[in-house]
């Protein structure tokens, strides 16, 4: 397929034509100067995807339109993981979802810390998390975008996580135990949740609250990073070798 990818709210069938947002055709047409004729490849972030080719004619609201000529479903990514994370100070909440979702991300859940200092519209989703995922999909030509899931109290968070049947772990520094290790250690399929913790770490308490639960401390690495980094790390590690179901 193109290598360069557009996204859709919805991909119909072989065919068909579709209405290419402004903000999609601005990049197809300017900065990647394709015309009438040139293939894309068109998503929707729900797992269809399919090879298009662009049209000279326009819709009757004057968008760009594209032919679909071969329609694919896409399996999700397995197993699936969740990063659960402190959401860093300002502007490092972009760089942690564009680069969390090219590392293969399957879910990204903000969690309130002790030590969280934190706005609280930021453990909400939003239309600017929604477009910087965009965005970094198409880099990562993504079939599923990731799951943006409304935040909330570390606690809740992780019990919603354990009910759900997820394996849990945090990544804490000076854990014996590596969070390779651990994912060998789970079932192939079974979805995993890792909790990433504020600068300073979790407190001793929410570590023992996440034990009391059943997660498991890991380590990361033997250097301290700062969330964002975290927070890939763990969505590299976890992802490993594994591609599709």
């Amino acid at each position: 397929m193109s290598s360069l990818w557009l996204h859709a709210e919805f991909v119909p069938a072989a065919g068909e034509t579709v209405e290419i947002g402004r903000e999609e055709a601005r990049h197809a047409f300017g900065a990647r100067r394709l015309g009438a004729g040139d293939t894309v490849t068109l998503f929707d972030g729900r797992g269809a995807t399919a090879r298009a080719r662009l049209a000279e004619e326009r819709s009757r609201h004057g968008a760009m339109v594209a032919v679909v000529e071969e329609r694919f479903e896409a399996r999700p990514l397995v197993p699936e993981v969740t990063i659960a994370f402190a959401v860093p100070k300002g502007d490092r909440l972009s760089t942690l979802l564009d680069l969390a979702t090219q590392a293969g991300a399957s879910r990204l859940v903000p969690i309130e810390c002790a030590r969280s200092v934190v706005d609280a519209e930021k453990l909400d989703r939003s239309e600017r998390w929604q477009r910087i995922v965009h965005e970094s999909a198409k880099v990562a030509k993504r079939a599923w975008m990731p799951e943006l899931v409304v935040g909330g109290a570390l606690g809740a968070v992780a019990e919603a996580e354990r009910a759900r049947g997820a394996a849990l772990a945090v990544a804490h520094t000076g854990a014996t135990a590596t969070l390779g290790a651990w994912n060998a250690r789970v079932e192939p399929l079974r979805a995993r949740t890792v909790f990433i913790g504020p600068e300073g770490g979790f407190e001793d308490g929410e570590i023992a609250a996440l034990r009391g639960i059943g997660a498991e401390v890991v380590s990361l690495g033997p250097c301290v990073m700062r969330v964002e980094m975290a927070a890939v790390a763990a969505a590299v590690l976890l992802r490993g070798e594994q591609t599709v179901a």
